[in-house]
């Protein structure tokens, strides 16, 4: 009975009540400090990347490529290529995602660039095997994440007369959370 009156006792909720509140506002500060969105965009005389969002939060890491168009006049025949988004750390570009391929006969570099707007990872801040076996690689290591704002696309290209592309593309972002 004494217990009853205690919880009655309109000090005891409002305290409660309050206490409540304020675990609730520290818990939506965390989340909301934990989460990191990026856009980004950029051009050069080859391609131009639009509509890139990049998004850390406390149990997912997410990259959705942007669109891609292929703008320069004349296109290339290519051997083998090796294109996508990379951080730089230092001196030294470090891949998040990347696509690459080789071959005899030859690559059209304009189709190659417009079919990749498909860049798409999403990524487990959980970096637990489910299998004895399976090997997981870390794309957003903490290194990467650190210096997301010097994000780049990259071409590495050479064509079928041994001409060698190298293009680097600073890509402008905007960190567009708080």
């Amino acid at each position: 009975m004494k217990k009853l009156k205690k919880l009655n006792n309109l000090k005891t909720i409002i305290i409660g009540l309050v206490l409540l509140v304020v675990i609730l506002l520290l818990l939506t500060n965390h989340l909301m400090k934990s989460t990191k969105t990026y856009m980004f965009s950029g051009k050069n005389d080859y391609v131009m990347v639009l509509d890139g969002v990049i998004s850390f939060n406390y149990d997912v890491n997410l990259f959705q490529g942007s669109h891609i168009k292929y703008i320069h006049e004349e296109d290339f025949e290519l051997t083998k290529y090796e294109i996508g988004y990379y951080v730089k750390v230092g001196n030294e570009f470090k891949p998040i995602l990347i696509k690459k391929a080789e071959t005899e006969e030859g690559f059209s570099l304009k189709l190659i660039i417009d079919e990749m707007s498909g860049f798409n990872l999403t990524e487990t801040t959980q970096k637990k095997p489910r299998f004895k076996a399976e090997a997981i690689r870390e794309h957003f290591t903490k290194e990467i994440k650190n210096n997301i704002e010097n994000l780049y696309f990259i071409i590495e290209a050479e064509t079928i007369d041994e001409e060698i592309i190298s293009e680097k593309i600073e890509l402008i972002i905007h960190k567009v959370s708080k």
